[in-house]
């Protein structure tokens, strides 16, 4: 049998004996396209040949690929077999954390071949990286269309046509998803699908209340399973269950329950944290409950070099990491509008006096938002100089701090947006001929 040949976005090695070979042709072709297959047991001119699999092969070849290649990627190693009897191995995958690297080498697929970059060639694929998980939500999954969660579709469908966000007066479910793009092909759901509607838990959120300000004591904890509208929903009740609820009345004998953290803001970073979360990422979304503070946190990144200030401000368009499952989750009326999130967020808690801060680590970005008013923010080195400098003179202009502290000026746009929102300073006048008053 005969498979093909070989191009840009197939390999072809005559067994695995070649692993070191078939995993340099991986990373050349997740660096130049994203996405690929590999074949063990296949001639080059795409004649399958076969070789022996044993009981420890695939297993042994999937832990080679990911000891190998520098960066987290999906893919499916599977063995297949010809009618003739002869069985082969297919690897796929795709990723989109470029630039990849395989044994401490970065390549480049050009045509059949794998290519060592110069450094010319890999500074233009950094600055090409486009910084989302576009090629993730596209490639096959493992669910097909009797993998979804049926219930879970419909109350989509209902909200998303009560709103008038979609209009679609036949409501068949592969017509529908082929309509959302959720689709690999007419049988499997690719990965925003799977992610969105399967009935299989292909999402995780870890729960969980601590009884101090540190992770040392568990008071409560729990993993939900589901898919990203019911990890929300989960996310969003366990939250509600979980902080303190202070009584009100409204001048006559009703009583009114008022969260200590408003509703709406926790709303609108849960929804973000799924909505921007890299999912094949080594770490589950997470909530966690402290005595002084709520934390959400996200696996995945923040568009870069961005800052939630500047999204916030209104200033930048918006930058979706999951299009497609951003896409979904507005036509629902789960998102009012992409990437308002923060500026919705930051004014609700100033009118409601609740700090807040976020960070983003090496394994993703948290949110947290204090109890009882707490602020245990530290100022950065930066930030406490900004400060300082304003204290002495409150009319320097960004440019003037930026060249005083020999910084950039973005690094003092940064700083200032930072101080404006935790209450330190505030702007009086114009931008070009005002000052700042100290407030701290």
């Amino acid at each position: 049998m005969n498979i093909g040949k070989e191009t840009e976005y197939v390999e072809f090695k005559r067994s695995t004996s070649e692993t070191k070979e078939g995993i340099i042709s991986i990373c050349a072709m997740l660096n130049k396209h994203k996405r690929g297959v590999l074949y063990f047991g296949v001639r080059n001119d795409g004649e399958v040949v076969g070789q022996d699999i044993g009981s420890d092969t695939l297993n042994k070849l999937s832990h080679d690929i990911s000891d190998h290649i520098d960066r987290s990627f999906l893919y499916d190693v599977e063995k297949l077999q010809t009618a003739e009897g002869k069985e082969y191995i297919e690897v796929s995958f795709s990723g989109s954390k470029t630039p990849y690297s395989a044994y401490g080498r970065y390549y480049l697929r050009f045509h059949d071949e794998d290519r060592v970059m110069d450094s010319d060639m890999l500074r233009e694929l950094l600055l090409s990286n486009t910084n989302d998980y576009s090629y993730w939500e596209k490639a096959r999954s493992l669910s097909t269309i009797d993998d979804i969660d049926y219930d879970e579709l419909d109350r989509f469908y209902t909200d998303a046509t009560e709103i008038g966000r979609i209009k679609v007066e036949n409501k068949e479910y592969k017509s529908l998803l082929k309509r959302l793009g959720l689709m690999y092909d007419d049988i499997y759901l690719n990965k925003a699908g799977e992610a969105l509607f399967s009935k299989n838990g292909p999402v995780k959120v870890r729960l969980t209340t601590f009884a101090s300000e540190t992770r040392i004591t568990i008071i409560d904890t729990e993993l939900f399973e589901g898919n990203t509208f019911s990890c929300i929903r989960r996310s969003l009740d366990y939250i509600k269950e979980h902080i303190d609820w202070n009584i009100d009345f409204d001048g006559s004998v009703k009583r009114i329950e008022k969260p200590e953290i408003p509703l709406e803001a926790i709303r609108e970073i849960v929804v973000n944290a799924f909505s921007h979360g890299e999912y094949e990422a080594n770490t589950d979304f997470d909530v966690s409950i402290f005595k002084d503070r709520v934390s959400i946190y996200s696996p995945g990144r923040f568009p870069k070099p961005y800052t939630p200030e500047e999204y916030a401000a209104g200033n930048l368009q918006p930058v979706p990491m999951n299009e497609l499952i951003s896409h979904v989750l507005y036509l629902s009326g789960t998102i009012e509008k992409i990437s308002t999130g923060f500026e919705r967020t930051f004014g609700i808690c100033d009118e409601n006096n609740v700090s807040y801060t976020y960070e983003e680590i090496v394994t993703g970005f948290r949110f947290d938002f204090y109890r009882g008013h707490l602020d245990p923010r530290k100022l950065s080195d930066i930030e406490k100089d900004v400060l300082e400098e304003l204290k002495r003179k409150n009319d320097m202009t960004g440019q003037e701090l930026a060249k005083k502290l020999d910084v950039t000026t973005r690094t003092i746009t940064r700083a200032l947006s930072t101080l404006k929102l935790l209450g330190y300073i505030q702007r009086e006048g114009s931008d070009r001929s005002g000052s700042w008053k100290i407030l701290l």
